[in-house]
């Protein structure tokens, strides 16, 4: 099997004094598939709008130049510059990430240096799946695999693992774009999961790519 450059990734979750912990897990986990509401389609993928999910809302935002849109929650912000380099002091820290006010709740995104043609997605998944599997013994996992998000190929892992004071369920999708690696991540701590299971599945539904 072609071998590619681990690329190690951490999106932290939970308080800001607990350790960042690598995601993984497939969208479709135990909630089932969620609804996203839409105004339709054009040649360019879903048009998405206002999505309500519980008393949780969901908002059209569009990153990277444009190239993805996605559905966040209407209550979180961008993580400023600062936090950032704090929760992710890797120089391989995401691009964008959104954050509710405590930052137990993260959708971060991460359009990598890395290349990776989309016919690689497969092979890289299986690779990055072993490595999980290798640094997370303990941990529960949910689902893994490759998933069809609105027509495009994303390698899917979910699963929970430990941290110091709770466990943390992480969702990770990832894609090609401009031939690089996009990673999507989820996480939340395992205190306030029932809650968020079907809100995550919604955004990960919502992912939509245009290049």
């Amino acid at each position: 099997m072609q071998r590619f450059a681990i690329i190690f990734f951490v999106f932290a979750a939970g308080c800001s004094d607990q350790p960042a912990t690598p995601t993984a897990t497939s969208p479709q986990g135990e909630q089932g598939n969620a609804v996203v509401k839409t105004d339709g389609h054009s040649a360019d993928g879903p048009q998405l709008s206002e999505t309500t999910i519980g008393n949780i809302v969901l908002q059209p935002k569009a990153v990277i130049d444009g190239k993805l849109s996605l559905l966040v929650p209407d209550e979180f912000s961008e993580m400023d510059d600062e936090t950032l380099k704090l929760k992710y002091p890797s120089e391989r820290r995401p691009t964008l990430v959104y954050t509710n006010k405590s930052g137990s709740i993260n959708v971060a995104i991460n359009h990598t240096k890395d290349r990776m043609p989309q016919s690689d997605i497969g092979a890289f998944h299986k690779q990055l799946d072993g490595m999980f599997r290798n640094l997370y013994p303990s941990a529960t996992w949910f689902n893994s695999g490759v998933i069809d998000i609105n027509g495009r190929d994303w390698l899917t892992l979910n699963l929970r693992t430990p941290a110091i004071d709770t466990e943390i369920r992480n969702i990770i999708v990832g894609t090609s774009v401009d031939g690089r690696l996009l990673l999507v991540s989820f996480n939340v701590t395992k205190e306030l999961e029932d809650q968020w299971l079907e809100p995550a599945e919604t955004i990960i539904q919502s992912l939509c790519v245009r290049d």
